[in-house]
């Protein structure tokens, strides 16, 4: 049987200045306006009309081409590149002076032991949220709503060991059901959910904990009128379990942004955030369903206890993501640090060691076939790394899918034959890429399936800034063997940490 593969095509941005964004077309396009504005008017002498002719040109070139590294970073990129990035790093140092606290502690509860709204505060890079509890199919959920963001976001949790453990067959069987979910929220026109998140969370466990545990049963008192033989076949059972030094958690969020269509079922269920979140759990209900049918065992929606574990154990990985009962104002750690530009530091309240994060970018997917479980590496590959990875897919539907696959396509063959026309050898890789962007449209126009714009994060934690520049190159290299180029998101890592937490974000 042979092995399924699958390609991913190469995105070319279209645009008049070759392979610029529309800022950085406009800021080209300004310099060359501002060039000859200033020779037409300084026209009378000539040294001055070439000086102001040239200077505009020369400094735009160079905001959009020249790329530089910062002090503290690990990347090289343009000034432009570099503007809304220090943009919002000096709006943070403003804001708190690079260090957010938790006013949780000292906020307290109300007599009725619920936080008040002064101790509900997010630290640098969550925009602001509002936790909505709801009920689905019986168990306790939330519904996030982010005014700022524009959009509702809930999760499950799901209990799948992931593609890196079934079998080729299986992957390929559980990639095509997985196929079938996106393609039933993506290619209806009306559906506000389009934007699906998957999570996986990879933490370090003590494989010893069981023997300790038989340990101090030994020890105890009230094991010592055990009989023997009962002794011995506890023995025997715990040492042929098997016991793993990772653990892995996965979730599935959904995200529908605030739409007319929203508001209005909203409205039609009750009004205000009860009523948007009121629709939001019937669209969580509908992704369990869709869920089981792509074979993907549930074990329960995201509710305040769960959603507060997971991302205290992002921020804190000490903390127990299995302790349910943290309340919501203490989700967050005590402190959040973002002065240094190569990592965000978080320290929990009691502790005086801090836990360093990192987040990188997947900017490159792989141009050659790879098969089904291409992440492995990453998933399973890594054992003695604290990460979480973040794959969020933005659905369309497939008329649009085909469309913007037709401009790719056309902006790949332009792309290739401008470098034949200048007697340039075309890149193997590239034509490689454009071959992958025509099958792909092939698929879409045959099948009539949703089209996906994807990206993806990582995020790894360490618990000294020397160990995370270690996991960061272990990081690299296992992202090299899943065929991927990962950038480290140098000075924005607090918002960059924000993609790999469940509200699927980082994508436009």
């Amino acid at each position: 049987m042979s092995t399924r593969t699958y390609q991913f095509g190469k995105h070319r941005p279209t645009g008049l200045v070759g392979k610029r964004d529309l800022g950085e077309q406009i800021v080209l396009g300004s310099g060359a306006a501002t060039g000859v504005l200033l020779g037409y008017v300084f026209s009378g002498v000539t040294a001055i009309a070439a000086t102001c002719l040239v200077v505009p040109v020369l400094l735009a070139l160079v905001v959009v081409y020249a790329p530089y590294r910062p002090k503290g970073t690990s990347q090289r990129r343009t000034l432009y590149r570099w503007w809304r990035i220090s943009r919002y790093r000096r709006q943070a140092l403003r804001r708190t002076g690079g260090v957010w606290v938790s006013p949780a502690i000292e906020a307290g509860v109300r007599r009725d032991g619920t936080p008040p709204d002064s101790a509900l505060a997010e630290p640098e890079g969550i925009v602001g949220m509002t936790w909505v509890p709801v009920t689905v199919r019986g168990h306790k959920a939330i519904v996030v709503l982010q005014p700022r963001a524009h959009c509702v976001t809930a999760a499950l949790e799901i209990a799948s060991p992931g593609l890196g453990g079934k079998e080729v067959a299986e992957q390929v069987v559980a990639l095509e059901r997985w196929g079938d979910l996106l393609n039933a929220f993506g290619n209806v026109e009306e559906h506000p959910v389009k934007r699906v998140q998957v999570m996986a969370r990879q933490m370090k466990s003590d494989p010893y904990a069981h023997q300790r545990f038989i340990a101090q049963r030994d020890e105890s008192a009230a094991t010592a009128g055990a009989p023997q033989w009962l002794r011995d076949s506890y023995d025997v059972l715990a040492n042929a379990v098997s016991t793993s030094a990772e653990e892995h958690r996965y979730y599935i969020t959904i995200h529908a942004r605030f739409t007319s269509d929203l508001a209005a079922e909203g409205i039609a269920r009750g009004g205000g955030d009860e009523g948007i979140a009121a629709a939001m759990a019937s669209y969580l209900e509908e992704l369990w369903s869709r869920a089981e049918d792509a074979d993907l065992s549930v074990i329960a929606p995201l509710d305040e206890g769960r959603l507060a574990a997971v991302i205290r154990n992002s921020y804190d990985p000490d903390h127990a993501i299995w302790d349910t009962d943290l309340p919501r104002a203490h989700a967050f750690p005590r402190n959040v640090d973002v002065r240094h530009g190569a990592y965000m530091a978080s320290r929990a309240a009691g502790s005086v060691d801090p836990w360093f994060h990192a987040t990188a970018a997947i900017v490159g997917w792989p141009t050659t076939p790879v098969g089904p479980d291409f992440l492995s590496p990453l998933l399973i590959g890594m054992p003695d790394v604290i990460r979480t990875i973040s794959i969020t897919q933005n659905l369309e539907p497939n008329e649009r899918a085909v469309e913007r696959m037709l401009a790719e396509d056309t902006n790949n063959q332009a792309e290739m034959l401008r470098d034949r026309q200048r007697g340039k050898n075309v890149d193997p890789r590239d034509q490689i890429a454009a071959q992958a962007t025509g099958s792909r449209g092939m698929a879409l126009a045959s099948s009539g399936a949703a089209g996906s714009a994807v990206v993806g994060y990582i995020t790894i934690s360490a618990r000294s800034a020397e160990e995370l520049e270690r996991t960061k190159k272990t990081t690299r290299a296992r992202a090299g063997s899943s065929h991927l180029k990962i950038e480290w998101l140098d000075i924005e890592h607090a918002r960059a940490f924000a993609t790999t937490l469940p509200f699927a974000g980082g994508i436009k």
